[in-house]
């Protein structure tokens, strides 16, 4: 293929239940210029034989090997292999509208923007398989707009669409990555999406945004992304630390106590609603963890004027900046049976 038009990344580790369905609705893609890098991450299950069964008869599906080392830097692998003018991710548990790349490549080229974005449809799947709708992204837009990136980086460093959050709900030029090094943390770390995003949001100049769920997120019981530890605590401070490194170059100088809050409590509910209290570690690391976050907080309070935030993200700012996690965070893990509250709060 001479002219791929986006590059697909797709990192998988031992997902053989799910990969199929993702592949299916990239293979079905009515954008034809793609390809599809399937990353395994060092599966130990059936994943790798199911995807070369795919490169057999789809010689857009690409697939790369690697040892076990987390998403980050299988997605990090898939950027250097790609050969596509754009670059977007799927989680291979996800799958995509099959029009998603079409629409989205069209608004990035025909605006000249380096990155399009599109809103997202969460569903939530029982352990029987039923699904169900836990809500979507809606952006305050009728049709494709172009905005600019400063305004698309004010979204999200204030939580204002949580599509913003993730590198599944775009498509970026992959001159962005290379021109100016912005990857994902090599590490297994949690939530490193939030970290690229705020990277190429620093960095873009304009945004095409795209007001239609092209994208459908399934969210599980019992997966890496509904468990709570100490070291997701501790990843989400770093998730931080990254995002100001990036903001920093990009001489950032908006204000971004907001952000400040609303990762602290996030942080927070990965370290109190954590089963890991009798570790012998856990006080020593979560004590020098909470010095960490009361440090970084000193003399910042929420800026609310001119920002339209989420009621429930105003909230935890709030709670952040009251110092009342421990509360708000006993009161949602009492709700964390109503899926809304364990996925989207």
């Amino acid at each position: 293929m001479n002219d791929i038009k986006v590059s697909v990344i797709v990192p998988v580790y031992n997902k053989e239940q799910k990969i199929s369905k993702c592949l299916d609705s990239l293979i079905n893609q009515t954008l034809r210029e793609i390809e599809i890098v399937v990353v395994d991450d060092g599966s130990k299950d059936n994943s790798a034989e199911i995807v070369k069964k795919y490169c057999e008869k789809d010689s857009r599906v690409r697939y790369v090997k690697q040892d076990n080392q987390g998403p980050g830097a299988a997605r990090n692998v898939g950027i250097i292999n790609s050969k596509g003018r754009y670059i977007g991710f799927v989680d291979c548990d996800d799958y995509v509208e099959h029009e998603m790349y079409e629409i989205m490549y069209n608004a990035a080229e025909q605006n000249n923007c380096e990155v399009a974005v599109c809103q997202e449809k969460n569903v939530y799947v029982d352990d029987e398989g039923h699904v169900t709708n836990l809500g979507e992204t809606h952006f305050p837009y009728n049709e494709i707009t172009v905005v600019t990136g400063k305004m698309v980086l004010e979204w999200f460093l204030n939580f204002n669409y949580l599509s913003l959050n993730s590198a599944c709900f775009k498509i970026v030029r992959k001159s962005v990555f290379v021109e100016k090094d912005i990857y994902f943390p090599d590490n297994y770390r949690y939530a490193e999406d939030l970290t690229i995003c705020g990277g190429i949001l620093s960095v873009a100049k304009s945004v095409a945004v795209i007001p239609k769920s092209l994208y459908i997120y399934e969210h599980e019981s019992n997966t890496f992304s509904t468990s709570y530890t100490l070291k997701k605590a501790m990843d989400v401070y770093l998730d931080l630390m990254d995002v100001l490194k990036y903001l920093e170059r990009a001489e950032y100088t908006g204000n971004i106590n907001n952000f400040i809050l609303g990762m602290s409590f996030s942080s927070k509910r990965q370290l109190y609603a954590s089963s890991e209290k009798k570790n012998r570690n856990y006080q020593r690391e979560k004590t020098v963890l909470l010095a960490k976050w009361k440090d970084i907080k000193k003399g910042i309070h929420p800026e609310f004027k001119g920002v339209d935030m989420p009621f429930m993200h105003k909230i935890k700012v709030i709670v952040s900046w009251m110092r009342l996690e421990k509360i708000m965070c006993y009161i949602i893990n009492i709700l964390s049976g109503i899926p809304f509250f364990r996925f989207m709060v």
